[in-house]
């Protein structure tokens, strides 16, 4: 059986006027693939073996190239965003042919989608005679013998999955990092590079990270967000000295203490007046 999406060998049985017409190597197959002229990188003779990579083009006719894909059904690795539309983003794997990331992948709110030119860490799927790129799982992984992180330390990671338990993210180098809900500050979209701090490594050597920096460093970050949303909002948030953390997970992600040591900065530098239940922007 022809392994669509996996680069194979083939011999040169003979060349018409657009394309060479390959068989494979194995004897015990009989399916014959074009390869055209612009998908050859040299130039072929009848009889010579050679290494093609198995795809369907855009009327899901079987076709091979000599170009070397960057990733394959059994290979994962980073792919560009090279294209965006309503059936998903396609990434460029190092063929002619870009490939579908398909929106059955990606979050149902498009402001999570990536954005072109974010690199993903993908691996090729075929469905349907079709090839589809999607996000790697720690399954898609299993086989790879990855170095640990360890704990205490920062990575960069791309984020790659987003759930109501929080985010999943890949580094550089494909090892996985969870953050739950709780040690996340902003809305993130897959695709975003993150600075992540690893805070803990399990019995199973699974990673957990944080986006929270020090208290004084998030009450700052916190701050800015407050400041940024009072803004928006003509200068008045329905929240204050009173208000209950359900009512602030409302307008912030914040719990109560770390919203109110965001108000005391503001406070401080005199950019607001703040009541039990309303805050108010002070004009310039």
């Amino acid at each position: 059986m022809l392994e669509i999406g996996e680069v194979g060998k083939f011999i040169v049985k003979r060349k018409t006027d657009i394309s060479y017409t390959l068989a494979p190597s194995d004897p015990n197959l009989t399916t014959y693939v074009f390869l055209h002229f612009n998908q050859a990188t040299r130039r072929l003779n009848d009889g010579e073996e050679i290494e093609a990579f198995l795809y369907y083009d855009q009327k899901k006719r079987l076709c091979a190239t000599m170009e070397t894909p960057l990733i394959t059904t059994k290979k994962s690795g980073f792919v560009e965003v090279v294209a965006i539309n309503n059936a998903g983003v396609f990434v460029n794997i190092g063929i002619a042919k870009d490939i579908l990331l398909s929106s059955d992948y990606l979050p149902k709110n498009k402001n999570a989608w990536p954005h072109l030119k974010d690199q993903l860490p993908c691996i090729l799927k075929e469905k349907k005679d079709q090839l589809i790129a999607k996000i790697v799982s720690k399954e898609d992984l299993k086989m790879l013998k990855l170095p640990n992180l360890v704990e205490n330390t920062s990575v960069w990671a791309t984020v790659c999955k987003i759930s109501p338990e929080g985010l999943g993210l890949y580094t550089d180098d494909l090892r996985y990092i969870f953050i739950n809900k709780n040690l996340i500050r902003n809305s993130y979209r897959i695709g975003e590079k993150l600075e992540v701090k690893i805070i803990h490594i399990n019995q199973a050597n699974e990673a957990n990270g944080s986006l929270i920096r020090q208290k004084e460093l998030a009450r700052l970050d916190d701050s800015q967000i407050i400041l940024k949303r009072l803004e928006n909002l003509g200068g008045m948030l329905p929240l204050g000295n009173a208000s209950t953390p359900a009512e602030i997970r409302k307008f912030f992600p914040f719990s109560k203490s770390a919203f109110k040591r965001a108000l005391g900065a503001l406070y401080k530098e005199r950019l607001i007046t703040i009541e039990d239940q309303k805050i108010t922007l002070v004009k310039k």
